[in-house]
């Protein structure tokens, strides 16, 4: 009877250590694949950003084969507080600065307390209804613990990794003007 009892704990605890979804932590250096769906151009854009600097400003450096090269800055207010999701084209060479309220390809944290506590959130002018999404989310091979959220008017849509400290875009459907844009690696 013992040795069941023991079988049936380390069956429970094996299949909940492999269960577990892959998070990947963002840091200095991480590198984040995206693929930029421009709709008014109708093509996709590989989109590579580097996170250079995670104190205030945060800094992204974007490369952009056959564009160029340059960065993003994210204020620490916009990553605590902020209340937009933008894409802003920038300028090659250049340093394109977010507003406070503005994040790049992150929720502000603030939002994503909304999105766990709450199943749901404003962003944008809009309200988000977290959403059961059964499909599988992928991260360089790895299954990545990802929120579904889907706009009140129903045009927008948004996947959410599961990371408090550094809530990243998954994916984005409707949401920013003009861009969709899909995580396709990270190298942490």
């Amino acid at each position: 009877m013992k040795s069941i009892v023991a079988f049936v704990f380390f069956v429970s605890f094996g299949s909940a250590v492999f269960a577990q979804k892959y998070v990947p932590v963002i840091k200095e250096g991480s590198v984040l694949n995206y693929d930029a769906f421009s709709k008014g151009l109708g093509q996709h854009v590989p989109l590579i950003l580097t996170v250079k600097s995670l104190a205030d400003p945060i800094k992204m450096q974007w490369d952009v084969e056959g564009y160029g090269t340059g960065s993003f800055e994210m204020s620490a207010k916009a990553l605590a507080s902020g209340t937009k999701l933008v894409i802003k084209q920038p300028d090659p060479d250049g340093v394109t600065s977010m507003k406070d309220d503005e994040t790049l390809i992150v929720l502000s944290k603030a939002t994503f307390g909304d999105l766990v506590k709450d199943k749901a959130f404003q962003l944008n002018n809009q309200k988000y209804t977290v959403s059961t999404d059964t499909a599988t989310y992928k991260i360089n091979d790895k299954e990545a613990d990802v929120f579904h959220a889907i706009s009140e008017n129903g045009k927008g849509e948004l996947w959410v990794l599961n990371n408090p400290d550094f809530p990243l875009i998954y994916k984005a459907k409707g949401v920013t003007r003009g861009v969709d844009f899909t995580l396709t690696g990270i190298k942490e």
